[in-house]
C-alpha cells in the first residue's frame, strides 16, 4: 500500500505543468532558442507543446523540438513580410536607425497579435487545452493579452538576449546606468567615460520609453476590439518569474531581484558536433588552421555593400596559412563568385557551426555577436572577432572584449580599407592569451554550480510546487513614487539639515568674531 502511495505521489510530480511556449517566427535563432526551452521542460515530465505562429519564416521550417508538442498556425494577415528590415541601413549607428528597426518590430507584433486575437479558430484551439502556464520572449506583448482572456493562470516572461530596458523596468529591476551598457547599439563596456555615461543613459531611457510608449498605444488599439482589458504594462507586472537567455559569465554584471533567472547555454551540451564528410575535408586545410566566419541568420551577407564583402573576403585570401570557412546568404553571388578566386576561402550558405567550433582545428570565429554564436563558442574554447551590426550585438562583443577571450571591430572600418581588421586577427590568432582565457570561460561554465538548464527546471518546478506564484522574491520597485525610488524626500531633509547646520555655524562664527573684534576695540581704547 505504501509503495502504491508513494508510486502515485511521484506520477502527480511528473505530471508537471501543461505549457504553451508561444514563438513567432521572427528569426530562425529565435525559433531555435524558445525550441529549447520547449524540448528541456518536456524532458523534464512537463505536457508541452511549441506553438510557431507564422510572422517571418515560415513555421516548420526548422526542426525546433525534438520532445515537445509541435503545433504551427498561420493566419489571415495582408502585412506579413518573409524579411525584416530590408530597408534598413545596418551600417549605421544612429539612434534614429535604433528606433526605426524596433518601430518595423513593434508595428509588426501589434499588427500580427490583432490579427491573432481576431482567428477564432487559433484562440478557441488555445483556449481548449486549458494550459496552466504560458512563456513568451521579450518583443511580444500579446502573450500577456492571450493570457489574460483565456484565463492562463500562470506567465514566465523570457528574453532572448541580455534583459532589454523596458523588460527591466517593468519589473522593477533597479537602473545601472553608470556601468550597465544599453542592450541595443551599447557602444560602451561597464568602464565608461563621462561622455559615454551621459549616452548610455540617454540611449537607455529612450529605449525604455520608446517601448512602453508602444505598449499605451497598442493597449488603446486593443480596446476597440476587447472592451476594458488590463494594461499590457499591469498585466507584466503580474509576471513572477523572468528567465534571460544569458550566463552570468558571459554577461556585464549587474542587480538582478531573485526572481529575474539566467538560463544561457540551454540544449548546448546535447547537439551533435560530427562533422560531414565534406566537412572533414575541408577542417583538414589551411597550414595553421582554420577561421569561420558568420554573421547568423539575421544579418544576410547580400544586403552589406559589395565592397564591404569584397574587403573582408580580400583579407581572408591574403593569409594563406589559414583556411576559411564563410558562411554566406543563399543569394550572395557577388561573395560567392570573388571567394571563387582564392584557394584557401570556401563559401557556403550553410554550415554545420557547432561542429566547426568544436573541431579542435579552429582557432578563430569572426561573428556579428549574436549571443546564441556566442554561447556556442564559450563552450569550445573559441576566441571571437566580433562586429556587432545592430540590436545587442554591439553590446555582446564589448563584453567578450571585457573578458579578455575576444576583440569587437567597429562595423564601419570595413567600408575604408582592411587595415584593422587584418590587424585584430592577427592579433587574436598569434597571441596566447586570448585562446587562454577562452579555455578558462569554458571552465567556468563547466565547474558552475547550476547549469542554465537546471535553473530552468528548478524553477518551473518550484513555481509549480507554490500554485504558480512567488510573490516573496519581487521587489516593490514599481509601487514607489520617483520620490520614494530616489530618495529625493530624505536627500531634500539631508539637505535642509546640513544647510541649516552650514548657517548656523557661519553665523555662530561671525558672532563669534564679533565679540572678539568688540573686545579687541574695547581694550585698545582703554
Amino acid at each position: 500500500m505504501i509503495v502504491w502511495i508513494g508510486i502515485l505521489l511521484l506520477m502527480q510530480h511528473v505530471a508537471g505543468y501543461k505549457i504553451l511556449v508561444w514563438s513567432p517566427t521572427i528569426s530562425k535563432s529565435h525559433m531555435i532558442q524558445n525550441g529549447r526551452v520547449a524540448d528541456a521542460l518536456a524532458r523534464d515530465g512537463h505536457n508541452v507543446t511549441l506553438l510557431e505562429t507564422d510572422v517571418v519564416e515560415y513555421p516548420g521550417s526548422l526542426r525546433s523540438v525534438k520532445h515537445a508538442n509541435f503545433w504551427a498556425e498561420t493566419f489571415d494577415w495582408p502585412e506579413r513580410q518573409r524579411v525584416l528590415g530590408a530597408d534598413l541601413d545596418l551600417l549605421s549607428y544612429s539612434m534614429k536607425n535604433a528606433l526605426d528597426m524596433l518601430n518595423a518590430m513593434n508595428r509588426m507584433q501589434a499588427s500580427a497579435c490583432l490579427a491573432v486575437l481576431r482567428d477564432e479558430r487559433i484562440m478557441g484551439k488555445i483556449a481548449a487545452q486549458n494550459f496552466d502556464v504560458l512563456m513568451f520572449e521579450q518583443f511580444d506583448v500579446c502573450p500577456f493579452v492571450i493570457s489574460h482572456l483565456l484565463n492562463i493562470p500562470v506567465k514566465i516572461w523570457m528574453s532572448s538576449c541580455p534583459i532589454m530596458e523596458h523588460q527591466a523596468s517593468v519589473v522593477g529591476i533597479p537602473t545601472a546606468y553608470s556601468f550597465v551598457p544599453s542592450s541595443v547599439n551599447g557602444f560602451a563596456g561597464d568602464r565608461m567615460t563621462l561622455s559615454e555615461r551621459f549616452w548610455n543613459t540617454i540611449q537607455s531611457f529612450l529605449l525604455s520609453y520608446h517601448y512602453l510608449d508602444y505598449w499605451h498605444d497598442f493597449h488603446e488599439e486593443l480596446k476597440k476590439e476587447h472592451g476594458d482589458v488590463p494594461h499590457p504594462i499591469d498585466l507584466a507586472k503580474s509576471t513572477d518569474l523572468i528567465l534571460i537567455n544569458t550566463d552570468e559569465l558571459i554577461d556585464f554584471p549587474r542587480p538582478l531581484p531573485p526572481n529575474v533567472i539566467h538560463i544561457g547555454g540551454l540544449g548546448m551540451d546535447k547537439v551533435d558536433t560530427s562533422l560531414p564528410n565534406d566537412y572533414e575535408l575541408l577542417m583538414s586545410k589551411g597550414k595553421k588552421g582554420v577561421v569561420y566566419f558568420s554573421f547568423g541568420s539575421i544579418v544576410p551577407t547580400n544586403a552589406l555593400p559589395q565592397l564591404y564583402m569584397k574587403n573582408i573576403i580580400q583579407s581572408f585570401g591574403d593569409l594563406k596559412d589559414y583556411f576559411f570557412i564563410v558562411k554566406v546568404s543563399k543569394n550572395d553571388t557577388f561573395s560567392t563568385e570573388y571567394a571563387s578566386n582564392f584557394e584557401n576561402v570556401y563559401t557556403s550558405s550553410w554550415v554545420p557551426q557547432t561542429a566547426v567550433l568544436a573541431h579542435p582545428r579552429t582557432k578563430l570565429f569572426i561573428t556579428h555577436g549574436g549571443y546564441n554564436s556566442i554561447m556556442e563558442a564559450s563552450q569550445f574554447s573559441v576566441p571571437l572577432l566580433l562586429i556587432g551590426m545592430f540590436g545587442d550585438q554591439p553590446r555582446n562583443s564589448k563584453l567578450v572584449e571585457r573578458n579578455g577571450w575576444g576583440l569587437s571591430l567597429d562595423k564601419t572600418s570595413l567600408l575604408y580599407g582592411t587595415d584593422e581588421f587584418e590587424a585584430k586577427m592577427m592579433q587574436l590568432l598569434t597571441h596566447k592569451t586570448y585562446k587562454q582565457n577562452a579555455l578558462r570561460t569554458t571552465q567556468l561554465l563547466k565547474t558552475k554550480p547550476q547549469t542554465g538548464e537546471q535553473r530552468l527546471l528548478s524553477y518551473v518546478r518550484f513555481l509549480e510546487a507554490n500554485n504558480g506564484h512567488l510573490p516573496e522574491l519581487k521587489m516593490i520597485v514599481n509601487e514607489l513614487s520617483l520620490i520614494e525610488y530616489l530618495n529625493l524626500d530624505v536627500l531634500a531633509i539631508l539637505a535642509f539639515i546640513g544647510l541649516t547646520a552650514t548657517i548656523a555655524g557661519i553665523y555662530m562664527i561671525s558672532k563669534a568674531f564679533q565679540i572678539v573684534f568688540k573686545s579687541t576695540k574695547k581694550t585698545k581704547i582703554e
